[in-house]
């Protein structure tokens, strides 16, 4: 896997569809079903950086763009496209505050939920559910953190993990896994030397994790947010998503899954 050759400063200074389109060139993403749905995001960035355009005659378009976003975070096949599209739902939504035809296109409350999904693969041979964390959405190829369920049909326990990356300077020592209670007090911290890690990968940035199945099911049954975070050459960095918000939901398409998930902890 390659990462695209912008730092994360030099692509502040251009417009995000643009940046999208730089990132999918970087990773050979050329179809037309991916590249229009970087060409919708960016008409939509157009409608947003026109102040004096009405939400009314947007809010279709909008509605249009986050629904085959939230489409593509649950069932592509290419992960670089649905971490591209992670992001792009972080820097739409970090726009709201400052622009209020955001909240009132007809769908907004609906999106922000869809757009937290886990992406579930369900076949006769494996069931996977993976939910990535992501910081903000300009540091996204460099930095994000894969949580990861499987069961493959002859296994007796699912497994889980979490795969943590860090393109940006390839450094992460010191892993803790933090999670939070719907008051952002800290429930259970996970460290890096209480679990086995896989660091063949290391040098290239690529750290994964190994987690007891049961551990993560009960902690994920009363947390509401989890973070990450490493020491790195410039110091710690953190980052923090909300894998629970929909995982009873995405569980359910995922029987296998769900039935030792059941037997471990009541929903």
């Amino acid at each position: 896997m390659h990462h695209p050759k912008k730092s994360a400063e030099e692509i502040r200074t251009v417009r995000w569809p643009d940046f999208l389109r730089d990132w999918a060139a970087d990773y050979e993403i050329n179809d037309s079903q991916r590249l229009s749905l970087i060409n919708l995001i960016d008409s939509v960035y157009y409608f947003l950086e026109d102040s004096t355009q009405s939400v009314e005659a947007h809010s279709d378009q909008v509605c249009r763009m986050l629904d085959q976003m939230a489409d593509v975070i649950a069932n592509d096949s290419v992960f670089e496209f649905t971490l591209m599209m992670r992001a792009t739902a972080d820097n739409f939504w970090a726009q709201s505050p400052r622009d209020e035809r955001i909240l009132q296109c007809d769908c907004s409350s609906e999106s922000i939920s869809r757009l937290m999904d886990w992406q579930t693969i369900y076949t006769p041979d494996i069931e996977l559910m993976c939910y990535t964390i992501i910081p903000t959405s300009w540091q996204t190829p460099w930095h994000f953190a894969n949580m990861i369920l499987t069961m493959e049909k002859d296994d007796e326990e699912p497994l889980a993990s979490f795969v943590i990356t860090n393109y940006e300077n390839f450094q992460m020592d010191s892993v803790q896994i933090a999670f939070y209670d719907s008051t952002y007090t800290v429930a259970d911290v996970l460290y890096e030397d209480e679990v086995f890690v896989d660091s063949s990968s290391a040098a290239g940035g690529v750290k994964t994790l190994l987690l007891p199945y049961k551990y993560l099911i009960r902690i994920l049954s009363h947390s509401a947010s989890v973070s990450v975070a490493y020491k790195t050459t410039e110091g710690w960095y953190s980052m923090r998503g909300f894998p629970q918000r929909n995982f009873k939901k995405n569980l359910n398409d995922c029987p296998r899954l769900k039935k030792t998930s059941d037997q471990i902890t009541r929903w």
